[in-house]
């Protein structure tokens, strides 16, 4: 399996721990610590909720399951929207919850899947060695689809040798790297590629192993880069099926739409199919905190300490992300609109009752 951390932080972030948990989003929006509020809104103030009572963790039950994942901690896949975003810290400051940002930048559901520990990766290396020490082209990646995103190390475990895996700018080709010297060793044929779960940047399983409920914020990458929406469907119920607890809870989000796919255009109504094979497949588990972004847009550029704009009006009657809360001119949203995107993320929640 594979996990990632980008190049630039991976050495500098070691040992810390990719928890995020009540931060101070109300100091930083300047609306106090009590509730968001908006003049003239007659949308209910967003309540903070309370730090809940930690579960009791009493190992797992027979069989190697724990019956049900934990309410107060959770994990996010996601990508680019997730990653670049801050959306997780925002969200643990809504809820009072602790949440894990498992994201990557790139990421389509079948890596998540790898990542998680879910599905298998296999892959060839050149020449059929490991070498005493540096690098190695890796070569005919099983499942064919696994995408690695450019610059990105991921911590793995190749032949029992620990190191990372990495795809250099502009490039298609991938190297493991064996940091530490040792023994060359010969690996003919297709080899696991296995997470090392000893080491703290291991994101990917993190959650998964301590039990935490899951958010899927997955599938841009997928429909961006030819894939179907049967496949983002097997992927997420995979990875459901492969979490530690029998009962796990968890929520599918929905796919955000580009500033180019504005309601009325043909790539909007392919996302929309999307969006509603998702809806149609996990029900009530399906959440749309962006269509609560836009459809709250006045609100949302509050929350982000921005002043709507006709532009943003604009966007929102579109059917796309306002303006202000993006970054960069695919859509993308910005930090401040990752705060926008949690209060979402928090109402969807108190929908379902999970605060």
């Amino acid at each position: 399996m594979v996990y990632g951390k980008p190049v630039t932080d991976m050495w500098a972030s070691s040992g810390s721990e990719p928890l995020t948990s009540r931060r101070s989003l109300f100091r930083s929006l300047g609306l106090g610590a009590a509730a968001f509020t908006t003049a003239g809104c007659t949308q209910e103030p967003l309540k903070r909720t309370a730090s809940p009572v930690p579960v009791a963790r009493n190992g797992s039950p027979k069989g190697g399951a724990r019956r049900r994942s934990s309410g107060g901690e959770w994990v996010h896949f996601g990508d680019s929207f997730t990653n670049l975003s801050k959306v997780v810290p925002a969200c643990a400051e809504l809820t009072g919850y602790e949440h894990m940002d498992a994201s990557m930048i790139g990421d389509n559901s079948l890596t998540a899947a790898i990542r998680s520990g879910c599905e298998p990766l296999r892959g060839r290396l050149a020449g059929g060695r490991i070498p005493a020490k540096g690098w190695v082209e890796v070569l005919d990646f099983d499942p064919s689809a696994f995408r690695m995103h450019e610059e990105v190390e991921y911590l793995v475990e190749i032949g029992n040798v620990r190191g990372t895996m990495v795809r250099p700018r502009s490039s298609k080709r991938a190297w493991f790297r064996r940091p530490w010297s040792g023994e060359e060793l010969d690996v003919s044929g297709r080899v696991d590629i296995t997470v090392d779960p000893r080491h703290e940047q291991s994101i990917g399983t993190k959650g998964f192993h301590r039990n935490f409920s899951v958010v899927f914020s997955l599938g841009r990458n997928d429909i961006d880069t030819g894939g179907s929406v049967n496949g983002l469907v097997k992927n997420i119920r995979t990875m459901i099926e492969k979490h530690p607890a029998k009962q796990l809870r968890f929520v599918v989000t929905e796919i955000p739409a580009w500033k180019g796919e504005k309601i009325g255009t043909p790539k909007r109504a392919e996302l929309d199919a999307w969006n509603g094979r998702l809806k149609q497949e996990f029900g009530d588990s399906f959440i749309e905190p962006f269509q609560w972004l836009i459809e709250h847009r006045e609100q949302s550029c509050a929350l982000a300490g921005q002043k709507m704009t006709d532009e943003d009006r604009a966007a929102g009657d579109s059917g796309v992300i306002p303006i202000s809360l993006t970054m960069d001119d695919r859509g993308h949203l910005s930090e401040a609109g990752g705060k926008a995107c949690a209060a979402g993320v928090f109402e969807e929640f108190r929908r379902l009752r999970l605060v």
